[in-house]
């Protein structure tokens, strides 16, 4: 995904499940030398409403301060896992001092066997300054093959030209 986006001058915002992050932070660093920004999706995924309220706060702190360490500096940006802001989820999101994120445009690409066309198609149609949610990886997937992330890779190229088509740009999260 990232060579893709470097071929098409293109920077995202890459939501890091911290544990992965910490165990591969060169992956973490080269998207932040390539003009992309960082931030959270929790220390695990943990599945939204499964964690007590200590362990959710637990979760989300530590992926806030591992990922500081392993960026090097202070990560605000914060996308819960499958969007679920519920009243204790937003209580942590505030106490750790973070940004939540979510988005306008989701094209579906962690359902298993999805198709580059079906992820282009209902990229094409979001709404200008929309925020498109697309995996590079996955925590919980549905069936193994949905671990496939090839589909995703192949519609970037597609998704570059269809935005710029409708003379749309692609910014960070941060910016």
């Amino acid at each position: 995904m990232l060579d893709e986006l470097r071929a098409h001058g293109v920077r995202a915002t890459f939501f890091v499940v911290v544990r992965r992050g910490a165990a591969h932070p060169e992956i973490v660093r080269r998207v932040l030398s390539e003009g992309h920004a960082v931030g959270s999706h929790t220390w695990s995924h943990p599945e939204p409403g499964a964690l007590t309220w200590p362990r959710l706060w637990r979760d989300v702190l530590t992926g806030r301060r591992i990922l500081d360490e392993v960026v090097g500096h202070r990560t605000a940006l914060f996308r819960p896992p499958q969007g679920h802001l519920d009243r204790a989820t937003t209580t942590a999101v505030r106490l750790a001092q973070l940004q939540p994120w979510l988005w306008t445009t989701d094209p579906r690409d962690w359902e298993p066997d999805r198709r580059t066309d079906e992820i282009v198609d209902i990229v094409r149609h979001m709404p200008p300054g929309g925020v498109v949610l697309l995996h590079d990886g996955l925590e919980q997937p549905r069936a193994a093959r949905a671990l496939d992330r090839s589909a995703t890779v192949r519609a970037i190229p597609a998704i570059v030209d269809a935005v710029k088509a409708r003379g749309l740009n692609f910014a960070t999260l941060a910016e």
